[in-house]
């Protein structure tokens, strides 16, 4: 008896093992901003479970494709750009 149980707790503990892991969700968003016009784009991405690695990896790839492009992530603008975009009034309001 004991024995045909067993496989039973073994399988449900693996369920909810694998229910709380794909119950996780993340996401992930980088506003960038093109110091010398103004302009603007975000990257963003989001997934549920094990895909924060697959999210990370797409915001990364977006983020690298606006920067050669001239877009700066708005955490990493220099005072100097910042400055400048304020006096033009071109700094999103957050």
């Amino acid at each position: 008896m004991k024995t045909r149980k067993s496989p039973f707790y073994v399988r449900r503990i693996i369920f909810t093992g694998l229910t709380l892991a794909l119950s996780a969700c993340t996401s992930q968003t980088v506003k960038m901003i093109q110091p010398q016009t103004g302009a603007t784009a975000e990257c963003s991405g989001s997934s549920v479970g094990f895909g924060q690695l697959f999210t990370e990896s797409f915001t990364d790839s977006c983020t690298r494709v606006y920067e050669n492009r001239g877009y700066v992530a708005l955490e990493r603008l220099t005072p100097e750009e910042r400055a400048s975009l304020e006096r033009r009034g071109l700094l999103p309001k957050d």
